[in-house]
């Protein structure tokens, strides 16, 4: 349907149509109309029934994921060397402020990223709008901080504008994708490849979260003076607000 079409039938302007589309972070209703058909509920709904189709019952669906999840770790030793995941580490360690960018579902793994570092003595936030909203979000980006994006799937105009505003401020980005070839080349720093689970089946974050919590734990190692500092530090705030000891994990 053209703007036009959309207008007249939820009886709008085409003009409220377009800006709607481009408030969604879209550059154009093009756009958006592309990004609905690759998220057509249809693939989705395929994706859920085939990985529960050979299941006999709750147990079955747990072991089958447990295979899948060591599958997939096993995958993520191999598609990540040493050399990148320690480059990674330094460019996160030297950063006056980490950030974790992403949405949807990654949205949440950001905030779980920045949720440790700040466990650990690591000034850290959570970029997770799409929209205008991100624009907000980027004006807190300054040149000595770092920025982990995960980004999966279709590059997404947030992620462009992202990328191309970190440039202009020569921010560096760790890039955690499982997205092939070089369209996100530059400006990344450092890529660190994780999928998603097995193709075609139901998506799964189990990778990505071993990932982040490997990274952050790997940043607060190279300075266990400064993570065991905050980590008493937060395990005396506990007590003053519990009124008694309250020893806490790390993570």
């Amino acid at each position: 349907m053209t703007a036009q079409e959309i207008a007249g039938a939820v009886g709008t302007s085409d003009a409220t149509v377009v800006r709607t589309a481009k408030s969604l972070g879209f550059g154009n209703l093009r756009e958006l109309r592309r990004a609905l058909a690759e998220s057509d509920d249809s693939e989705l709904s395929a994706r859920f029934h085939a990985t529960i189709s050979e299941s006999s019952g709750p147990q079955s669906i747990l072991d089958a994921a447990i295979e899948r999840q060591m599958d997939g770790l096993r995958a993520l030793q191999r598609r990540v060397p040493a050399e990148s995941f320690s480059q990674a580490c330094e460019v996160l360690s030297s950063a006056a402020q980490i950030w974790w960018c992403g949405t949807g579902p990654s949205a949440c793994l950001a905030d779980y990223g920045a949720f440790l570092c700040r466990r650990l003595g690591r000034p850290s936030g959570s970029l997770t709008h799409a929209g205008t909203d991100h624009a907000d979000e980027l004006l807190a980006l300054e040149s000595n901080h770092a920025v982990v994006l995960l980004a999966y799937g279709r590059i997404h105009r947030y992620v462009q504008v992202l990328l191309s505003r970190t440039a202009a401020i020569e921010v560096p980005v760790v890039l955690v994708t499982d997205v092939l070839g070089p369209r996100l080349a530059r400006p990344v720093r450092v890529r660190l490849d994780a999928g998603r689970g097995a193709p075609a089946l139901f998506a799964s974050h189990g990778q990505t979260i071993v990932l982040i919590e490997s990274l952050v734990l790997a940043v607060g190692a190279g300075d266990s003076a400064r993570s065991e500092h905050a980590l008493r530090t937060l395990n005396s705030l506990r007590q003053a607000l519990a009124g008694t000891p309250l020893d806490v994990d790390p993570a």
